[in-house]
């Protein structure tokens, strides 16, 4: 779990920096718990040993979530452009409806389609990032609109150090990256991180990445 660990604390130091100078969400964030948990997420949901690290090790924030039925989760900012929205592990459950469960009524049943150990722990834009649970490292994979499953990252701790290498990126650029002539992801913001991401990431996982996060 080391690259892991050294993964989610460099995330964190990044998102924390991002957030003290330019977020736009107060007490919305991922953090380190102060005690470890274990069993703090529903059975019925397959969880790796990578996101059993990171749920029993982090806390998803979400202060507008207390003493309500909202689904509990933190918004991770990269720059003006993409707000990804990680679920905490109490609400997976809820968050797999729609995906692997389907309601009908007030019943549930389970997709034929979607693989059981594929499970989403946050969105952009309401497409789904999944974990592979089932496959070593917890590959990561992104949806975009509906369609097929690209994997984006071979594992969750390259998964967090892509993501803070975008907002560093965003740190680079003030948080602005939109350019307010075009309403585009400036270009000299792409030109920026995709080499850092090359270093990560293949030239596929990249480019998916990249156009899930709507940059390109």
């Amino acid at each position: 779990m080391k690259q892991l660990s050294e993964a989610l604390t460099r995330f964190v130091q990044q998102q924390n920096l991002y957030n003290a100078t330019y977020g736009l969400f107060q007490d919305h964030d991922i953090q380190p718990r102060t005690e470890n948990l274990t069993d703090c997420w529903d059975n019925r949901i397959p969880i790796s040993p990578e996101l059993e690290y990171l749920y029993s090790h982090y806390e998803m924030i979400d202060a507008k979530a207390a003493g309500t039925h909202k689904l509990k989760n933190a918004a991770v900012e990269i720059g003006d452009a993409a707000v990804l929205f990680f679920v905490a592990p109490e609400h997976l459950y809820r968050q797999q409806l729609g995906y692997r469960f389907i309601t009908s009524g007030e019943l549930v049943h389970e997709s034929s389609s979607w693989p059981s150990h594929h499970v989403v722990i946050a969105t952009f834009n309401d497409d789904p990032v999944i974990v592979d649970t089932s496959a070593p490292g917890s590959p990561v994979y992104a949806a975009i609109e509906g369609g097929a499953a690209q994997q984006v990252a071979d594992s969750l701790a390259n998964f967090f150090i892509a993501l803070s290498i975008l907002i560093e990126g965003a740190c680079t650029f003030k948080g602005e990256l939109i350019d307010e002539d075009t309403y585009e992801p400036k270009a000299a913001y792409i030109e920026h991180v995709k080499p850092l991401l090359h270093h990560l990431l293949s030239e596929n996982q990249t480019t998916y990445l990249l156009n899930y996060l709507s940059f390109c």
